[in-house]
Order: structure tokens, then sequence, then C-alpha cells
């Protein structure tokens, strides 16, 4: 792979290379392609400006020329070269001799010990260069590389700012969507303290006491604060107040007032020449609101900026946390130091207390000097409220910004897709560590929901279990999900979906054995964790006896979520199979921007899990709608998976037209040991599943009473259940034989049991009308088969 860059000045050359730069600019122009996105400028900034002598850039798999100017602030490349999880080689090579060393003053540590600096001979003579290599990581946005060198032994700084792309999604369209929830709910949460690449600042609708956005306004504003400063501490602001004495009579000087005089010439008839009397004068005094309020913000930002980096310093002695460089904390503490000198100004001394302002004051709106460290002031007091974009801050990464936008999705489905009202007060809550808001993690930041029919749900943010925890609970290891989903239905069961956001695609989208063509797919290992996660997480019923409780497995279903592009409304998700066969899988989740429906998929699968208020099952059916489902179906070899022990189905027997006789007299007799019925037939009504789960048949014969109903008097106990074509039964089974290759449910029976009270009323004109699902307790409370409930009912969609 050839140099990206090559930039010559006077003092250095700089050299830009990468091994491998295709795979990811495909990945790039591809997602452009699909959302109908134009180009990200390919831009490199330097600061102060230098003077290029030549410039070449890669365009076309070479290097060309591109046009460089003597004041040189920014560079227009041909084509982007700088994308995420990348690593790029940077070497500065320095010509001026007298140059004895280099070094990058980044804030993060591990990118300054990146680089290595060597000064050897050369053929041409003493030669120095800087070396170093980065990895992008999912650091997406800004990087700047601060250079600092000494030439002459004078330090010589100049920094070099390049923008990193995603290749995931598309920067101006995608993360601005995904940032504004985030910005939304938790403002201060995007913002870290110090990260690889920094962004723009957007606006917030909170403010807070938050220590990094102080010091990054401060670190824009605080020349102008400085200069500002310089300028009161030189000509502080002085006024003429009133100054009261008292004096004895022959020192009194100027006019006074009669009743003075009178005073006056009393005492001294009197004899008294040694009384004093109160007089009032006035001079200049610089100790007015204006400077008290001075000498308050000088001392709040001194006092913030010394306990900022006292703490930085004890964050980073942390051998788990030491990622901030010296030249960052030498940077802050360096920032105290125009303050201090303020603070030790001898007009400050004669300055009160600041104890507010009475009124506008034009000495600080107008009064050189005193209105520029106001303004500044309001500035860094309101700074969430004014921050419009002028100060540059590192957040967090785009992997980070993914994860918590997923979160939010799917909360603004339940809200907004699935009639749920958020109840919980605080949910979502954020607190302060290392400088950096985080979201509380498990139960404590869980948003709460309900809704009109008594579904409850809780939505919870990388909840932690662990061998401690209950009543969910981790055996070998703890584990920690990035999103969980509670649901609780009006009947009392539960049933948990986990989700995990993954920022990555796997990287060949070459169409396998699964998939019938090139697609935008999870990797591998995304699944896999999908099937750790559903398999670690057991709930234990806690008893009071020493059993060790009942253990059950609470996770229906675990799934991946990622950035892939498709027309969901058109296309179908390549993990549909894989989702509803064993209820592990992945959903495409990107921000429904234009035309995009990137949330479409997930919305319809929670939909069809947990229903609409104004679904038929939604009340209270729609636990036994997740039941039956095939991935929630699916037992330890040689077990199975019921929900009602005591399932019923009943049927109404036919008229037997074709029957052998001794076949219909064994079921008048309660001898039958065989019953049949279509496939197709049971799945017009029901799932599949179910067939299995079956545990009495309630046969409804002839009733003599009620001419063209059946009556049901025997239960028959299901002792065996197998599909088998209609050809492979034998008349013994079937009552006559025939050559269909359809295939049909095979009872076998045992010996039937009475029913106390009969229930009458089956109706024989649509076979299909007979068929119902019920439960024993059911079935001996009913008298008539219009008044039998139901499980399991119908309004299900049957799989064919």
């Amino acid at each position: 792979m050839p140099d990206l860059l090559k930039l010559k000045t006077a003092d250095w050359d700089l050299t830009v290379w990468c091994s491998d730069l295709q795979q990811h600019r495909k990945t790039y122009l591809n997602t452009l392609t699909k959302r109908s996105a134009a180009s990200d400028a390919a831009l490199i900034r330097f600061s102060p400006p230098l003077s290029a002598e030549h410039c070449e850039a890669l365009s076309a798999d070479s290097l060309t020329e591109v046009p460089a100017t003597d004041n040189l602030d920014s560079l227009q490349l041909p084509e982007p070269v700088f994308f995420e999880n990348m690593q790029y080689q940077f070497e500065w090579t320095f010509s001026a001799p007298a140059v004895t060393s280099a070094e990058i003053q980044h804030r993060l540590e591990t990118v300054n010990r990146s680089f290595r600096f060597v000064c050897a001979p050369t053929a041409d003579g003493p030669g120095a260069r800087l070396t170093g290599t980065i990895n992008t990581g999912n650091d997406v946005g800004w990087f700047r590389l601060p250079l600092c060198y000494l030439k002459n032994t004078i330090p010589v700084f100049c920094s070099v700012s390049f923008e990193v792309l995603p290749v995931k999604m598309s920067l101006q369209q995608d993360l601005p969507v995904m940032r504004a929830p985030i910005e939304q709910h938790y403002p201060l949460w995007l913002f870290s303290l110090a990260r690889k690449t920094e962004q723009g600042a957007g606006r917030g609708r909170e403010r807070g006491n938050f220590a990094l956005l102080w010091l990054e306004q401060f670190s824009v504003l605080r020349d102008n604060f400085e200069k500002g400063l310089k300028v009161i501490a030189a000509a502080p602001h002085s006024r003429l107040q009133p100054v009261a004495g008292r004096i004895r009579a022959d020192r009194i000087k100027g006019k006074i007032s009669a009743r003075m005089a009178e005073r006056i010439s009393a005492d001294l008839n009197n004899g008294d020449y040694d009384k004093r009397y109160r007089t009032e004068k006035k001079r200049l005094s610089v100790d007015t609101p204006e400077n008290r309020f001075i000498k308050m913000i000088v001392d709040v930002s001194k006092r913030r900026l010394a306990e900022l980096n006292q703490k930085l310093i004890l964050i980073n002695r942390d051998p788990e946390n030491q990622r901030l460089s010296e030249a960052f904390l030498d940077e802050i503490a360096g920032w105290q130091k125009p303050l201090l000198v303020m603070q030790k100004q001898s007009f400050l001394r004669e300055v009160g207390p600041f104890s507010g302002l009475n009124g506008e004051s034009l000495v600080l709106q107008q009064k050189t000097g005193y209105s520029a460290v106001y303004r500044i002031w309001q500035d860094l007091k309101y700074y969430l409220e004014l921050f419009d974009g002028q100060a540059s801050v590192s957040i967090k990464s785009v992997a980070e910004i993914y994860e918590l936008w997923c979160f939010l999705t799917i909360r603004n489905i339940l809200k907004d897709g699935l009639g749920f009202v958020e109840t919980a007060v605080g949910s979502g809550k954020l607190e302060l560590q290392d400088c950096e808001y985080r979201l509380v993690d498990g139960s404590r930041g869980a948003f709460q929901f309900s809704r009109s029919d008594g579904v409850t749900a809780r939505l919870v943010h990388e909840p932690v279990y662990s061998r401690k925890t209950k009543p969910v609970r981790i055996y070998p290891v703890a584990q920690k999900p990035d999103i969980l989903l509670d649901v609780t239905f009006p009947d009392g069961r539960k049933y948990t979906w986990l989700f995990d956001a993954k920022y990555r695609i796997l990287e060949s989208t070459v169409a396998g054995p699964a998939f019938p063509e090139s697609i935008d797919l999870v990797p591998e290992d995304a699944i896999n964790q999908m099937h750790r996660y559903r398999d670690a997480l057991i709930h234990v019923a806690q008893h009071k006896s020493e059993d060790g409780g009942h253990k059950t497995r609470p996770v229906l279903g675990a799934f991946a979520l990622y950035p892939g592009f498709f027309d969901q409304k058109k296309e179908t998700n390549p993990y549909a199979e894989a989702i509803a066969e064993i209820g592990i899988g992945a959903f495409a989740l990107l921000p429904e921007t234009g035309e995009l429906n990137g949330s479409h998929w997930l919305k319809e699968f929670l939909t069809d899990q947990i229903g609409l208020p104004v679904s038929p099952y939604a009340a209270g059916c729609t636990a036994e709608n997740l039941f039956v489902r095939e991935s929630a179906r699916i037992p330890h070899y040689g077990m199975q998976q019921i929900l009602y022990p005591d399932l019923v189905m009943t049927v109404a027997l036919g008229s037997g037209s074709g029957k052998k006789k001794s076949y219909l007299e064994a079921f008048r007799e309660g001898t039958a040991k065989w019953y049949h019925i279509p496939v197709s037939t049971f799945n017009s009504r029901f799932r599949h599943h179910i067939v299995d789960e079956i545990r009495y048949l309630a046969l409804a014969e002839s009733d003599p009473e009620i001419p063209g109903t059946r009556i049901i008097r025997r239960l028959w106990p299901v002792v065996s259940t197998v599909r088998v074509r209609r050809n492979k039964l034998t008349t013994e089974q079937a009552g006559s034989e025939k050559s269909s290759e359809e295939m049909y449910v095979l009872f076998g029976l045992g010996k039937p049991l009475q029913i106390r009270d009969s229930v009458g009323g089956v109706p024989l004109r649509n076979f299909r009308s007979s068929m119902k699902l019920t439960r024993l307790n059911l079935i001996e409370g009913a008298n008539d088969f219009s008044e039998l409930k139901t499980v399991y009912p119908e309004g299900l969609s049957p799989v064919m």
C-alpha cells in the first residue's frame, strides 16, 4: 500500500502510511451508496498554519500532488483515508539539525507512548525522526496530534488534526440522529474526559455542575479571560465613597453646617477643647461591587480548577485508569497560574466579599476588561444553555453511542409502538464517576412501564448477574448483557428478552450457504454470545425447604443488534428463521432517516411477542402465544416441554361412513385404542407443537336426546402421539385402508375415564367447530359445550 500523505515544510517532513485501506474504503463507499449520501469531506487541519513546500496525497491508489500554500491551515484530500478501527503510521522526519527532541502531547498517555523519537546520524548529516502508530478504534471525529519539538532549545508547538470517519454508518446522517435522543435524555453522558478524537459539542437541555464541560469551556475562553484580568489589574475600577471619621474642632477644614457650628461654639464656651466631632469625607476606593464580583469569580475559578486538577491526579494514580498524559495534567495546572497572580494583586486586598449586585452595572457591561470578564463568566456559568458548538470536546466512542441509542430505541418502541406508559420516576439516572457521567447500571437505572391491559415491562441497561443475584443468578461467571427487557402479563407470567448492541458488521459479506446473496451480517461471535447469555441466566425459585429451589431458564430469546442496512419493509431479516426456530438471532437497527425503515424488523418482533392493547389475546393469552413458538418448545433430549400437563382436546366422532363396524363399536364400548386426525385439520386451528402436549381426548359421541349434536361422556388418556401417512395406517388403527399420502396424527388411547357431568351441545355440522383445547378442571365445570372455557384460543397464527 503506498503512502497516504506526504507533506514537506521547512522544519520537518510528515509521512502517513496504512497497511490495508481497501476493505474499509469499500465498506465505507457501500454504506454511502446504500444511504444515497455524499462522501464526507476529507480534511487535514494545521494549527498554527504551516508554510508547506510540497504536498502529495493518495488518489486512485497512487500519490498525486496537492496544491499547497504558504499559509496552510487546512488541506483538502482527494478522497477519505482515515477510518475507524484502522492502524496508521505517522513519521515526522526533521530536516533542521537543531531539533534535539520531539514528542506528542496528546491528552491520552497511550497515544503519547505510541511515538518514539530517534536522533541518529544519516548520510546527509545529523537526523531526527518521530515515529508512531495510531489505532483509531471506534472513536470517530477529529483526531488531533499535538507536536512539540525543541529547535535551538526553543520549544515549537504545532498540531495536525484529521477526521476519523465511520464505515458502517453515515457520519453526517446517522450519527446526529443517534445523538439527538441521547442529548435529550442524557445530555451529560455523551462527553468524555479524554478520548482519542473530539467533536463539536451539542446544545444540552440541562444545566449542572459538570466539571468536564466547565473545563472544556474554560480552555476555550481562558485566553480572553486572562487578558481581561490583566486589564483590570492594571487599571482597577474605583469610586468616590464617603469615609466617616471623628476629629477635634481645630482640625476641621472646609465648610461645616450651622448646627455643628453651634455645637462647637457651645463646647468651646464650656471649656471642652478635646471633644471630637463626626465628619464625612469622600475618597477613591476600589472596594466596589464590581471588584467584589471580579474577586469572587477569580476565587471560584481557581478553586474549581484546583479541585479538578487534584481529582484527575488521584484518578490517574490508579493503575487501571492511567490514561491521562502528564502534558494534559500540566496544562490544567498551568491554567491556575494567571488566577493565582490575580489573587495576589494588592488592590484585591481592599476588596470585601461579594454579596450580589443591586442592579445593572454599566462598569461590568461597558468598561474595558470588566465587560470581557463579565461575558466570559456568563458563558462559564450557563455553559450548557449557551453551548453553541464553539468548544471542541471528547465524546464517547461511536460503539458506546450506538449501544445507548439501541436502548433508547427499544424504549421508544414500547412507548410509541406498543402502547406502554412510563411509570417509574427518575428512571435511567446518571452518576458521576471519574469526572464522567455514566448510566446507573442494573435495576437502579431501569425504566418501568405499564399498559391499559395490565401488562407491565421493565427495560434495564447493562444489568449485572452474578452468583449472588436473586432470583436470577449465574453459576460459573458473571454476565452483563447490554439490554434486558422483562415483560409481566396479567396472569403473573414473566418473560425476558436480551439484546446486545454490536457496532460491527461481518467484514466479508460474501454469500454463504445460509444466505442467498451478499448482505450485511452480524459477526459470528456475536451470535455465539447470544447463546451464552440465554443459557447462562438461571431463575431459582426460593422455597422454605432446603431443596435448593426450582430452577428454570427465564430468557425467551437473545438477539444481537447491529448497523446493517436493509429495506426492512420489503426485505426479509436474514436471521428470521433462526429467531423463529431457536430464539437466537440478530436485528439490523439503524435510525429512521428519510425512507430508511431502520427499526421495522425489531418493531414487528416486539409487537408479535408482546402484542398490542387491542389484540384479542393481549389481556391474558399472550403467554400462551409465546409458549407455542418453536423456539420455546425445544426440550432437552429425551424430555418434553409442555405448558399444561392436563391438556384436553375435544373433537366429535364422525358418522363412521366407510369404517369397519368393529372399529366404531370399540368407541361405544370404551375399548378403542386408536384415533386419527389429519395434520392439516389440526394445524388449521392450533400450532403444531400442541399436538404433543395433549394428554386427553374428549371424544363426543352421538346424543340420542338432541339429534344432530354430540355429547362428551368419557375422556380418553393419550398414551402415544405419532405422525404417519394415511396409507401406513392399518384397518385396526383407522377403521379402513386408504392409499392417500396425506399426513395424519395417530393417537394411542388408554382406558377411558367416565365424566361425572357430561358435556352436551357439541356441534356436528362442522367438524372443526367441535375442536377445542381445555383442561380437566375446566371440562368438569361445564354442562354445555358453548360454556366450556378454553386455553390456546383461536387467533394464534398457525404454523403450516
